[in-house]
């Protein structure tokens, strides 16, 4: 069985690569003019495998080197021979990073790889919709994302790594380095509104929506079910389920900034996904198809210099009235303070309990139980919103789904505490 062991390792890592090449080669074999498909770049990951192989066991890159070359020479040759029809510039690309892909599995990246392999299928895959973005996209937007890049870029290394003010709570750099984590996330979400909302389904438009705000696509579609007859059971389940992608987008703030409480946030974050989900299915179900095109929704830029600014400072202030009166009213200070900020806004406050965590100020469960608290106040506001502005058939099934989420957040809270 020992001498097995390493057998069984080699076999894992070759078949990831075979699922790597399948993946993009799946992508590739839709395009006819394409010079490889399916076959041909689970072969080249493999090969890219090889290479790694024969490295690992003779200690010499030749072989790979003379694999990648002999890939490349095929590559070519199948290129030349397409220059009559139609260059597939994109193929050989995407064909020699797959064979790199293949080769990094055997140097002990395993999830590297895998994780380049998704995003390049994605973007081979949405190719005719990147082509459209700059022609979407206004003169003062692509601006903003130049700003937004030289945030993070050239400022944000150079802001000092140090704690000052009251409780030491305030560090430029860290402030600085959530404000671009926070603004990125929301920039891919409004990124994303910009490619595909011009032409989302149902689906596209709640996950779209909790990618860049649920607070703007309650609102929209709260009006809209007033405007637009029988539209009130599509608008229910866009809004739910954008709230179910604001629980996945919780997640992975954790995950990134504080990863020791994911332990702790998962029983309630799944506990609410779970029973969102079924509530959502059920939803979906009673839907009919939308004869109007839905309704697009509108954010302000999150990589404008003013958007990023704004959030810097409110999670400046929320930071030190958190730590204020944790050290004053302890986690009752803590809980007013959260339900207070998270009624409009929940990414504020979720940062500045996890930096608060990690500065050992304040209690993880205490800190958990905040942000659970400020995602309940956060449904509150949003169903004032509903109340205020949607039609009246639109209240029932949004206040239904809501006290779903509820129960099966604290499910998840229940069976943390007791089980």
């Amino acid at each position: 069985m020992i001498n097995d062991a390493p057998q069984i390792s080699h076999l894992m890592l070759f078949g990831q690569s075979l699922a790597l090449g399948f993946l993009v080669g799946l992508e590739r074999q839709r395009h006819e003019n394409s010079i490889a498909g399916l076959r041909t770049f689970t072969l080249i990951a493999l090969a890219g495998s090889l290479g790694g192989y024969i490295w690992a066991q003779t200690d010499s890159q030749i072989g790979a080197w003379t694999l990648l070359i002999l890939v490349a020479a095929c590559l070519m040759i199948a290129q030349i021979k397409s220059l009559a029809k139609e260059p597939d510039t994109t193929t050989v690309v995407a064909a020699l990073i797959t064979f790199i892909l293949g080769y990094i599995l055997w140097i002990g990246h395993p999830l590297l790889p895998a994780a380049i392999a998704v995003t390049m299928t994605a973007l081979l895959y949405f190719r005719k919709e990147l082509r459209e973005v700059p022609q979407r996209l206004t003169k003062q937007e692509i601006i903003s994302f130049f700003q937004f890049a030289a945030i993070a870029v050239i400022l944000l290394p150079i802001l000092p790594n140090n704690n000052y003010g009251p409780y030491e709570v305030f560090n430029p750099y860290q402030i600085g380095w959530l404000v671009v984590l926070i603004s990125g996330l929301s920039l891919l979400g409004y990124l994303a509104l910009k490619i595909f909302g011009h032409k989302s389904g149902v689906a596209i438009a709640g996950v779209l929506g909790g990618m860049a705000s649920t607070t703007a696509t309650t609102l929209v579609y709260a009006k809209y079910s007033k405007e637009q007859a029988g539209f009130s059971n599509i608008a229910a389940t866009i809004i739910l389920l954008s709230h179910l992608v604001q629980l996945v987008r919780i997640g992975i703030i954790v995950g990134i900034l504080e990863f020791m409480l994911i332990p702790l946030m998962l029983p309630w974050l799944i506990g609410g996904g779970v029973a969102g989900s079924l509530f959502v299915l059920w939803s979906y179900r009673r839907i009919e198809d939308a004869k109007e095109p839905l309704p697009s929704v509108s954010t302000r830029n999150p990589a404008e210099i003013v958007s990023a600014a704004i959030f810097a400072l409110s999670f400046a202030g929320i930071l030190f009235l958190v730590a204020w009166m944790n050290d004053v009213f302890a986690e009752a200070g803590v809980f007013l303070v959260s339900f207070l900020s998270g009624l409009t806004d929940i990414d504020a406050i979720t940062v500045s309990n996890l930096k608060l965590v990690s500065d050992d100020i304040l209690d993880p469960n205490i800190a958990v139980y905040a942000i659970i608290l400020a995602f309940f106040a956060n449904l509150i506001f949003k169903l004032g919103i509903v109340f205020v502005f949607a039609d009246k058939k639109l209240r029932r099934p949004i206040l239904t789904g809501y006290l779903v989420l509820v129960f099966g957040i604290s499910a998840g809270v229940l069976i943390n505490v007791y089980i």
